[in-house]
């Protein structure tokens, strides 16, 4: 705005400057005049080459913003696509989370069957333990009746070959009382 009043200016100049060298005053004050006139010619020259130069830098710099917000716009985007991706990431992590949380119940759920597994396996084993030894018990309770049956067996076959008619009594009297 303050380059079109200098350029008002300079032509008010000139005006005035013209307006008195139509007067006759004198050749040295037209002179001077003129050579003001010239002046102000060179100046306005000057400030129009100026005006043309900031018009063009003007529209250079229109242009660089321009180009500088398309760059923000597509800031912008990336930084939305950006900040989605973000969330979408955060949606997953909360959803592995959740998954192991669930994952490390079932593994706790599972040590503790392992563990009550174990425990039951350890009874069992103690109990198979008693039941063996109960039927070695019973294995030495029953083999040493037979033993003696043996024993009785053989001392009877003996008195049989010896005396074979008392075998046959006894062998009566066992079948009477059976």
């Amino acid at each position: 705005m303050s380059e079109r009043k200098l350029i008002f200016a300079f032509l008010v100049l000139l005006v005035c400057l013209s307006a008195l060298t139509g007067c006759d005053r004198g050749t040295k004050e037209r002179d001077k005049a003129i050579a003001e006139a010239a002046e102000a010619k060179a100046e306005l020259a000057k400030v129009k080459a100026d005006l043309e130069k900031a018009k063009s830098e003007r529209d250079e710099l229109k242009e660089s913003i321009a180009g500088i917000s398309e760059e923000l716009e597509n800031a912008k985007s990336e930084l939305a696509a950006a900040n989605q991706t973000k969330e979408d990431l955060e949606h997953q992590v909360v959803e592995l989370i959740e998954q192991r949380d669930a994952t490390v119940a079932k593994a706790e759920e599972a040590q503790a069957m392992v563990d009550k597994l174990i425990n039951q396996f350890k009874e069992k084993d103690k109990e198979i333990g008693e039941l063996e030894e109960w039927n070695r018990q019973l294995q030495t309770t029953i083999q040493e009746p037979q033993d003696r049956l043996e024993q009785t067996d053989s001392q009877v076959g003996e008195e049989t070959i010896e005396e074979p008619n008392e075998q046959s009594e006894e062998e009566v009297t066992d079948e009477n009382n059976v």
